[in-house]
């Protein structure tokens, strides 16, 4: 028994170790490690993995729907791709075979769904609720502060042209663990420690309802601030899409909190404060707030100057990826394959001038494959309606378990999961991986919190 509560507090250790490490990937990475080769936090990860290993028996939350309905969509990946296998066998793109590519992905895909919350729901288990979500909160707190350290001094060099910091202060940072300090002089764009602004955007997105939560649990004055800098910190990024999905995150916030009757009051002053400072700002730029809607707007079209290459990119990928859905509408073309069929499928506009297509995603001798840059678009042409369907009522479950818990009193980890939990599936319109750590850590304080629940009772 001793050894097992070691072995519990170690590999928790390591975990919240992990979740401080979660933005630090601008180094060079391990290339053994495929897709989250960058990923400095997955290190500590599946040390915590190996870990728990040391345990006689490591526990499953088999009473848990969702967890049904996940294992149930994790099936489905591997049938469709056995229904394919004569294709599934043919497939051949940048040097890499189709069954190659589905060993690959699948491996992936295991490690974020099953591997990784398993892990956290068996560490988490015996610490006590209350002190596991201000422990989590802690080390994202702390990480955030290094980020926006790192941001400041960024955002006086590329936006003030403070060139001279970026030597004797910025390189500094060198000697931090995973992080390789750079610039974006050219663009402009901030990306702190993490290795571009999309990657920034992904994790802003993951800790702002964590941020959120000091407006619940603390009296301060300054309980606003982390999540005012979160927002803040997405605008200037330049991360479009992160700004606009943590803005709506803001929104359910204020939603989840008139939502429970304890909350009643602060969400009376959040709404009326919010008010009186929108009014203030609109009064006090209301051209330059005009001028950014319309330059984001601009921002999405096809021949704009500034944004028209990767907007083809992603664009044309995502229609190359609707009509592989088409063609394989119901059951898809298997697991990790849906690059074989839309590489042909690529449009002409998309393609045109672009050095992404010619030097990237066309070229045999790049061995990286496309992003699918939307998650739905890519289950739909992998796995079918079937299999997107399969997900979206995983989805749906956790939606529901969030509803069910946030009129509840004590509902903190509900309104933080359920803000969460809106960011990623927004955050899912413009990436197709499940890479993304913050999910699976919400999953699998469900499961915790199902599984006292049921102790309890």
């Amino acid at each position: 028994m001793k050894l097992n509560l070691n072995i519990l507090n170690v590999s928790f250790f390591l975990i919240l170790t992990g979740i401080f490490f979660l933005p630090f990937n601008s180094w060079d990475g391990i290339s053994f490690l495929g897709e989250y080769y960058r990923d400095s936090c997955v290190l500590f990860f599946l040390l915590a993995f190996f870990t728990l290993l040391f345990k006689k028996k490591i526990k499953l939350p088999f009473h848990s729907p969702i967890f049904y309905s996940l294992i149930i969509f994790l099936v489905w990946a591997v049938l469709t791709t056995l229904i394919n296998f004569e294709t599934v066998i043919d497939n051949s793109f940048k040097q890499t075979s189709g069954i190659v590519r589905f060993l690959r992905q699948y491996f992936s895909l295991i490690l974020a769904a099953v591997i990784l919350p398993i892990t956290f729901y068996n560490s988490f288990l015996n610490i006590d609720s209350k002190r596991l979500i201000y422990l989590i909160r802690k080390a994202i707190y702390y990480s955030f502060v290094v980020v926006i350290v790192y941001a400041i001094i960024e955002i006086l060099v590329v936006k003030f042209n403070m060139i001279n910091l970026k030597k004797p202060v910025l390189n500094i940072f060198d000697y931090f663990p995973f992080v390789d300090a750079k610039t974006d002089l050219r663009l402009k764009r901030i990306s702190s420690v993490t290795f571009e602004p999309p990657a920034l955007g992904t994790y802003l997105i993951t800790i702002f309802s964590w941020m959120c939560s000091y407006i619940i649990t603390s009296k301060s004055y300054l309980r606003f601030l982390p999540a005012l800098l979160v927002i803040a910190l997405a605008f200037i990024s330049g991360s479009r899409a992160a700004f606009f999905i943590i803005i709506a995150q803001a929104i359910m916030f204020v939603f989840a909190i008139s939502q429970s009757y304890q909350y009643n009051k602060l969400f009376s002053k959040i709404l009326l404060t919010s008010a009186i400072a929108i009014s203030i700002g609109f009064l006090a730029f209301a051209p330059k707030i005009l001028n950014y809607v319309d330059n984001e707007i601009q921002s999405f079209k096809l021949n704009d100057n500034d944004h028209s290459l990767s907007n083809k990119s992603r664009f044309g990928i995502q229609y190359a990826m609707y009509q592989v859905f088409l063609e394989n509408p119901v059951i898809g073309t298997g697991y990790g394959q849906q690059a074989f069929e839309a590489r042909a499928k690529y449009p002409t506009w998309a393609k045109r001038n672009n050095w992404e297509f010619r030097l990237k995603y066309l070229n045999q001798n790049n061995k990286r494959f496309p992003p699918g840059y939307n998650l739905y678009l890519r289950l739909a042409a992998e796995t079918g309606v079937i299999g997107l369907i399969g997900f979206l009522l995983f989805m749906t479950f956790i939606l529901i378990w969030c509803y069910n818990n946030l009129n509840r009193q004590k509902n903190l980890l509900a309104i933080i999961v359920f803000v969460s939990m809106i960011g990623f599936m927004l955050n899912w319109l413009k990436m197709d991986t499940f890479r993304i750590y913050g999910f699976w850590i919400c999953l699998a304080l469900i499961f915790v919190n199902s599984t006292k629940k049921i102790s309890n009772a």
